[in-house]
């Protein structure tokens, strides 16, 4: 709606100084060739002046050719016969922001979007909307809809037998925004360990907040206790269930060596990122820290971004208690960041058992995905230049190149592929776990048809850079700290050879 100030006209009438306006904004470009103006009746509305005094300046403006009048349509900005001057015309919009569409992204942890079920959601959405409730117009309470939390902790019982209280939860629109929450209830003088190699958006998090956090290297049972004390941290961040890119689980002993330390030190937290904990291989997972926790100093952390899809925007954390009654005395003014449409949407989805079934059937899409790619490395040129290391958590796996060039060269040469990909080298910090030519293989988001390709234009890639750069002798078997030597007896299929 066009708005101006009619009280700085000064001596010039009303339907004059409009008029000046509607022409000012049309020569200097705010007002397009071919824009419809507001309606008589609405404009004098909106500006508080009689509908004569629009249909005046219309009127001037109609006359000079600024304007065309259609019948029963409106009023139209018609095209000048002066050119303007280059420096007056309304700049295009650039969008400069944009992600490059890759024929295979090998670095996205998401889900195809075709798995949405959009039907289901819909229809979900539908009967949200249709009931009226006013309680949906309401302001959402800090912590998130009462009737998602109590969902929340009914799935977490079920699926991984954790018996937590609703009102521990507490729901954000992101694990970001949550990390931002924890660490103002935590503190920004504590010192913050995180794994090594581990998830890059965490250090981030943490940079962006200006802490003091310590990269800590794991081994193939975790996160190592010695180092971890070494550290001075008293707040330590761990993927148990699927630790990344590793993708090792925790052991149990590891888990009670973790607590153990916890124990030391009065305001020592593990933060538990259950990230991926659905998506197992095989076997049951192993019981969440939470639920081993006995003396309060667990805080979990989970996310639908990967089960459903990343642009719902619904995470959560659950505190405990002790936490949780500190968060409502320091943090409860900050509002839930999720609308209750989709919370109370997620609600229904999770209490009709569509979440339950939806993972089912994505986890036997990613088996299936999975066996897919590593049949067709098997098959290819591909065979005798790498190693598969597969794991039993998470929808990534480990590719260790045969080759003399650097990890930056092999991506770049692979980028020219329209493929992108990491390296181990790109998560980690140390120098413990700095091993070179390992590929993180995130197979999540691929279609299953376009395997085959990406096979081909990987090893394409892999053979035209070796070919093009002097050799100076391959890498050798070089043993990773990380102990994953078993998994370097296995051929490309995951099978140990006889």
């Amino acid at each position: 709606m066009l708005t101006y100030n009619l009280e700085e006209r000064g001596k010039a009438n009303l339907y004059e100084y409009l008029y000046t306006c509607i022409k000012r904004d049309i020569e200097s470009g705010k007002l397009q060739p071919g824009e419809k103006l507001p309606s008589k009746r609405a404009l004098a509305r909106n500006l508080g002046v009689s509908v004569i005094t629009v249909e005046n300046a219309y009127a001037q403006l109609l006359l000079e050719g600024y304007l065309l009048s259609e019948e029963k349509r409106g009023y139209f900005v018609t095209p000048q016969t002066g050119e303007r001057s280059q420096s007056s015309q309304r700049k295009p919009f650039v969008t400069k922001y944009t992600d490059h569409e890759y024929f295979a992204d090998l670095c996205a942890n998401k889900t195809p979007y075709e798995f949405f079920p959009y039907a289901t959601w819909a229809k979900l959405m539908r009967e949200v909307l249709t009931a009226r409730d006013a309680s949906l117009l309401k302001t959402v309470p800090f912590n998130g809809i009462e009737g998602l939390r109590i969902s929340i902790a009914e799935y977490l019982y079920q699926m991984r037998g954790m018996n937590i209280s609703p009102d521990c939860i507490i729901i954000g629109a992101g694990v970001e925004y949550l990390y931002g929450r924890l660490i103002r209830l935590l503190g920004r003088d504590q010192i913050y360990a995180v794994e090594d190699p581990g998830y890059s958006i965490i250090d981030r998090a943490y940079r962006s907040y200006g802490l003091n956090w310590r990269h800590v290297s794991v081994d193939a049972q975790g996160i190592q206790i010695p180092l971890l004390e070494e550290s001075g941290a008293s707040v330590v961040h761990v993927s148990p269930s699927n630790q990344f890119p590793m993708g090792a689980a925790m052991s149990l002993q590891r888990r009670k060596e973790l607590l153990q330390w916890c124990s030391g030190g009065k305001n020592r937290y593990i933060v538990e990122d259950d990230f991926d904990c659905e998506f197992r291989v095989g076997g049951r997972p192993l019981p969440t820290l939470f639920s081993l926790d006995r003396q309060d100093r667990v805080i979990y952390m989970n996310t639908f971004s990967k089960t459903l899809t990343p642009s719902i925007r619904i995470s959560y954390i659950v505190l405990p208690e002790s936490l949780m009654e500190r968060y409502v005395q320091t943090l409860s003014f900050y509002s839930c960041t999720v609308s209750s449409f989709e919370q109370r949407t997620l609600e229904k989805f999770i209490n009709g058992g569509y979440l339950e079934r939806h993972i089912n059937r994505l986890v036997h899409y990613y088996q299936n995905l999975r066996k897919t790619f590593l049949r067709e490395i098997q098959a290819s040129s591909l065979k005798d230049r790498v190693v598969i290391h597969t794991m039993q958590a998470g929808t990534q796996f480990l590719m260790r190149i045969k080759t003399h060039l650097s990890d930056n060269e092999l991506a770049a040469r692979i980028a020219q592929k329209n493929i992108r990909v990491a390296f181990l080298t790109q998560h980690c910090e140390g120098e413990v776990c700095m091993v070179p030519h390992i590929m993180v293989v995130n197979y999540s988001s691929l279609h299953e048809e376009r395997i085959p390709e990406v096979v081909r234009r990987l090893a394409q890639a892999i053979e035209e850079a070796e070919e093009s750069q002097p050799s100076h002798g391959t890498s050798g078997a070089m043993d990773l700290s990380l102990n994953l030597t078993s998994s370097e007896k296995r051929d490309s299929n995951g099978r140990t050879p006889a």
